[in-house]
C-alpha cells in the first residue's frame, strides 16, 4: 500500500499567483498580473522583510481571516517572495496545522488577496495591477485560475517499500548553488524523511524526482564501457604474468593463474 504523502517543492518554494488578466466578479474589476505587478509586490515585501516587528505575510485557511466570524488561525507565514517570469512565487514557513493539511491533501492551492481596487495601480477600462500582497489563503477553489499546486502526492508504491526520491539540482538565478543543495545533490530518501529536512536557505530551485528502480538498475552506456575496460585490463595482467611463468619454464603456469584468480575471489567473498 503506498504512502499518501503530498510533497512540497525540495527548495520550499509556492506558487502564488500565475501570470495573466483575471476578472474578479466581485470588485467588478479586472486584476492583471504581470511581471510589473510582481516585481512592485516582491519590493514592497522585500522593503518591510527586515522590519523588527515584521512577521511575514498571513497565509490562512480558505480566505476565514476576512470573516471576523472565523478563525483567523494562521496555516503559515510568507517569509520570501519571488518575482518570476510565471509569476509570483513565495517560501512560507508553515504552522503545524497548514503543513498537515498541506502535507494531507486536504489544500492544495494558494489564493492571493489583493487592496481593493481604489489601492490598486488603475490601467483604465476596468483593468487594474496590485502592487502589494495583503494575504494568501489554502485553498481548492482560487478566483486566480492556474497556479501550481502546492504539492504533488507521492508516487504510490507496491509492497516491496516506500517510493524514493533523488534531490535534482535546479537552476538557480545567482548561477551558484548553496553548500546545503550541494550536499543533497544525488541523494535518495523518502518524501516523510525529505519532509522532516529544512528548506536549504536559497533559492536554487532544486526538485525531488521519483527514482525508477528499473532504470536504477540498468547500465548506461560509460558504465558498461568502463566495466568492459577493467576486465580487459585484469585479463591482459593475468594473460603478461602467464607469459612471464612460461619463460621462466613453468610449465602449469596456467593453473598458477588460475589459482590466484580464485584465491582473489574469494578474499572478495570473504569481504562482502
Amino acid at each position: 500500500m503506498g504512502d499518501n504523502t503530498f510533497v512540497l517543492a525540495a527548495d520550499g518554494w509556492v506558487h502564488v499567483t500565475p501570470c495573466g488578466e483575471f476578472p474578479h466578479a466581485g470588485a467588478g474589476v479586472v486584476q492583471v498580473i504581470d511581471r510589473a505587478a510582481c516585481d512592485a509586490i516582491a519590493a514592497e515585501f522585500n522593503g518591510h522583510k527586515f522590519d523588527s516587528n515584521f512577521p511575514g505575510v498571513l497565509v490562512d485557511f480558505d480566505h476565514f481571516s476576512l470573516d471576523t466570524a472565523q478563525s483567523s488561525e494562521a496555516a503559515g507565514w510568507i517569509t520570501e517572495l519571488e518575482s518570476r517570469d510565471t509569476g509570483l512565487w513565495a517560501r512560507v514557513r508553515w504552522s503545524d496545522a497548514g503543513l498537515a493539511a498541506v502535507q494531507g491533501g486536504r489544500f492544495r492551492l494558494m489564493s492571493p488577496v489583493f487592496p481593493p481596487p481604489s489601492q490598486c495601480e488603475d490601467l483604465g477600462a476596468g483593468r487594474i495591477r496590485p502592487r502589494t500582497l495583503v494575504s494568501v489563503a489554502l485553498t481548492n477553489e482560487p478566483n486566480i485560475k492556474g497556479g501550481q499546486p502546492l504539492a504533488n502526492r507521492q508516487p504510490v508504491t507496491n509492497r516491496d517499500g516506500e517510493q524514493k526520491l533523488k534531490w535534482v539540482l535546479g537552476n538557480p538565478p545567482s548561477g551558484e548553488h548553496c553548500g546545503v543543495c550541494l550536499a543533497r545533490a544525488g541523494q535518495v530518501k523518502t518524501a516523510k524523511e525529505w519532509a522532516a529536512m529544512k528548506p536549504p536557505p536559497c533559492n536554487c530551485h532544486c526538485t525531488l524526482e521519483p527514482v525508477d528502480e528499473k532504470a536504477k538498475n540498468r547500465w548506461s552506456d560509460v558504465a558498461r564501457a568502463a566495466s568492459l575496460a577493467v576486465r580487459q585490463a585484469k585479463a591482459a595482467k593475468r594473460g603478461a604474468l602467464e607469459e612471464r611463468l612460461l619463460k621462466q619454464g613453468r610449465k602449469d603456469a596456467r593453473d598458477i593463474v588460475l589459482r590466484e584468480l580464485a584465491e582473489r575471489r574469494k578474499k572478495r567473498a570473504a569481504l562482502k
